[in-house]
């Protein structure tokens, strides 16, 4: 696998589980932040929220755009061997003018 391609999915993969964690548990986090800080704490309840709200709407979307990048990466990158043949020998393949 192409290092920037499985690079995507391991950030995919973690966006997808933090995205994951703050639908189900954001609300509970919310809820003991309020009772923890009571009326005093307006705007860091506000700050949590946001954060949180934020989190929920575009983690999985952009996990889902980081697999579709993947997905393009690993098919139009050369192959690694190939790559490699091509930074070793840089005039394979190319005719020479006389």
């Amino acid at each position: 696998m192409h290092p920037t391609a499985k690079r995507c999915v391991q950030w995919a993969v973690g966006l997808v589980f933090i995205g994951t964690a703050a639908m189900v548990f954001g609300t509970e986090l919310l809820i003991r932040a309020e009772a923890y800080l009571g009326l005093n704490g307006a705007v860091a309840l506000w700050l949590i929220d946001y954060v949180v709200g934020g989190i929920r709407v575009f983690a999985v979307p952009i996990a889902a755009a980081l697999v579709a990048a993947a997905v393009v990466v690993q098919t139009l990158a050369p192959a690694r061997g190939m790559a490699d043949a091509e930074a070793t020998q840089p005039d394979a393949g190319e005719a020479h003018a006389p």
